[in-house]
């Protein structure tokens, strides 16, 4: 039978109901000790990989870890997993970000997970958001298992907007709060600013951000180009907007950040995994600190999250299954909560992160992630366009934006420049 999306979500949300803990797959002996080679990104994370070989060897005997740092950032580690598909030499598995999975899906470098026995089973009970899944699904197959992720968040200084006149216990929640509170800390004067969106994030992060969670698409499946619309514009006008309210579109992002952490800066866009060195400037510079979620619209908005996973890359069924035990252990209480005390990222696993005490001391010092949890339902994978042009795509799609926050281009002409360019470029 076909493992359709409607089907498979079907199978996800049942067994998420149903399981009450992760599913243990099958962990007989396998003939011989197999090392497992796992290509990362991660060279500068030693502390962490060596924690998660540890861990993993030491509950699998018969299946050994070797990480391989195959580049220093994902799109190094992308170029160099197409050059050894090549010549036939890859890693039984590779950590990469999920949203390569059309890549590797065309160039048939992964192999589906939902097509290895006890695949179906492992996605189904893992704890994965059902958009994250659909993010790693092509053809109606699952290529990547999900693993951790980030979101946009907003970081408000409440001590700021409270000496500007905002009178709310909360902090705002809607693009025109936001937009409100703003302009009433610009009004401030001296040397306070109203706030910044790092619009300059890689993949048009922002953007990207801004306009799904208002319900709209980077593409579609009718076209490559989903924005060219009243949604698309709507996102644009909706960046227009804060940016002339907080006043500071001259600068730079390393400017804003310094500024938000010095506690001259109403509010901050940012990445979530800016969380903790956020904190310590607010304790340091004495304000108060919320962190709220990113506005997303209730009923047909979603986030675009950065998430990274795992694909399975060997043909082996044996190893294939060493690949599986693998996932399953990763996707448990102790490889998440390595990879959130370690990396920085949320756990894609929602179930570990509510349930297990593993992660008691990571809430303890991150506060504020409990109350994040909720938006990462509304997460699905940032949107990648499948050409091996993607990033100089989105490079032209930054500067656009940046017209946009300067004040040099209308909202409209922006999203039809926008257009026009990324279709050029996808030629």
């Amino acid at each position: 039978m076909k493992l359709t999306r409607r089907a498979f979500a079907k199978v996800l949300f049942a067994c998420l109901a149903t399981v009450p803990a992760l599913l243990i797959l099958s962990t007989e002996a396998l003939a011989e000790t197999i090392t497992l080679k796992i290509s990362h990104a991660w060279p500068n994370r030693t502390e962490l990989l060596d924690k998660m070989r540890a861990g993993f060897n030491a509950a699998h005997k018969d299946v050994q870890i070797e990480y391989v740092a195959a580049g220093d950032n994902w799109q190094p580690l992308f170029q160099s997993t197409i050059r050894d598909s090549l010549v036939g030499q890859f890693p039984d598995v590779t950590h990469q970000l999920i949203n390569y999975a059309g890549h590797y899906s065309e160039k048939g470098v992964a192999q589906p997970i939902d097509t290895i026995p006890g695949g179906p089973d492992f996605i189904a009970s893992s704890g994965i958001s059902g958009a994250l899944v659909e993010a790693a699904t092509v053809n109606d197959h699952v290529y990547a298992a999900p693993y951790g992720l980030t979101v946009p968040v907003v970081f408000y200084n409440m001590s700021l907007l409270k000496k500007a006149g905002w009178n709310l216990d909360r902090p705002p929640q809607t693009w025109a709060e936001i937009t409100d509170a703003a302009t009433k800390v610009s009004a401030l004067g001296g040397n306070i600013n109203g706030g910044y969106l790092e619009f300059e994030a890689s993949n048009n992060f922002m953007y990207q951000n801004v306009l799904t969670g208002l319900g709209g698409s980077m593409a579609n499946k009718d076209s490559a180009i989903g924005f060219d619309n009243e949604t698309g514009v709507e996102a644009m006008t909706t960046i227009r907007d804060f940016a002339k309210a907080a006043n500071t579109s001259a600068m730079t992002t390393n400017q804003a950040r310094q500024a938000f952490n010095a506690g001259t800066m109403g509010i901050l866009f940012r990445s979530a995994s800016g969380i903790p060195s956020v904190m310590e400037a607010a304790q340091a510079n004495s304000f108060q600190l919320e962190i709220g979620s990113f506005p997303v619209v209730s009923g047909k908005g979603k986030l675009s999250a950065v998430s990274h996973g795992m694909f399975i890359l060997t043909k082996d069924p044996i190893r294939q299954k060493a690949a599986l035990q693998y996932l399953e252990w990763a996707y448990g209480p102790e490889g998440q909560a390595l990879e959130a005390e370690y990396a920085g990222y949320f756990p894609a696993n929602s179930k570990a992160l509510n349930e297990s005490e593993l992660f008691a001391d990571y809430i303890k010092s991150n506060p504020y992630v409990r109350n994040l949890t909720a938006s990462l339902s509304d997460a699905g994978d940032w949107y990648t366009y499948p050409v091996d042009n993607t990033d100089q795509i989105f490079d032209a799609q930054i500067e656009v934006v940046r017209g946009v926050i300067t004040g040099k281009t209308d909202p409209a002409a922006a999203v039809a420049q926008m257009s026009a360019e990324t279709e050029k470029l996808l030629k």
